[in-house]
């Protein structure tokens, strides 16, 4: 299989915008790590307030991972495999393997569901 694309990444308002777009408010926030109700709605406006560090972190993270699932899968099962509990999770969904920063759990987990060998 080829090597999946990425589009280039946006800032950080527009990643989270994106991502509440596909996903929703509340399981972005849950995924960047904050248990905040309507941050991720916030984030995503000029005036709102930005993310810190470790959330921004995430946030790009998911957006990533969002678009090679999506891209492979189409959006809708992106949606479900990001929200459902996963057998290589340990049976956690993807939104809390990213909040609890399994990034290399969860790509692994994204590599295997669109059938894409990742480099350890």
């Amino acid at each position: 299989m080829g090597t999946p694309e990425i589009p280039a990444e946006p800032d950080i308002r527009t990643v989270a915008a994106q991502l509440a777009g596909h996903l929703g408010p509340d399981l972005v926030a849950t995924l960047a790590g904050s248990s905040e109700g309507g941050i991720a709605t916030r984030w995503s406006t000029e005036d709102g307030p930005e993310p810190e560090a470790a959330q921004a972190r995430r946030l790009r993270f998911a957006w990533a991972e969002w678009h090679l699932l999506a891209g492979a899968e189409g959006p809708d099962s992106a949606r479900a495999w990001f929200a459902k509990a996963n057998p290589w999770l340990g049976d956690a969904s993807p939104v809390s393997a990213i909040g609890d920063d399994r990034f290399r759990e969860v790509a692994r987990a994204v590599a295997l569901t669109i059938n894409y060998d990742i480099e350890d």
